[in-house]
């Protein structure tokens, strides 16, 4: 695996693990609050995986494929909490 697609993987698996932790640690009433906390957590995550790479070329388009797959990622982890009865919590 090329050190590009290794950074890019990496991110979708923080994704995983940010989803998997969410789901063991958070209360039901509250995951669908943690879910976009992830997703801004894993923008910087991508952002520090990517300038450690030092490689200008391609920045961008590493950039949209490693949020792209964290947003899938965090999408399938909110349906599945849905399914499983979480509900967000909506302050007024």
């Amino acid at each position: 695996m090329t050190r590009e697609r290794a950074g890019i993987v990496s991110v979708w698996l923080a994704a995983l693990v940010a989803a998997v932790a969410i789901g063991l640690l958070a209360s039901p009433e509250r995951q669908l609050t943690w879910v976009p906390i992830a997703m801004v957590m894993l923008v910087f995550v991508t952002a520090l995986v990517q300038l450690a790479g030092a490689e200008p070329e391609g920045y961008i388009r590493r950039m949209a494929l490693s949020l792209s797959g964290a947003a899938i990622v965090l999408a399938i982890a909110s349906g599945v909490f849905l399914l499983l009865g979480a509900h967000a919590v909506i302050l007024v």
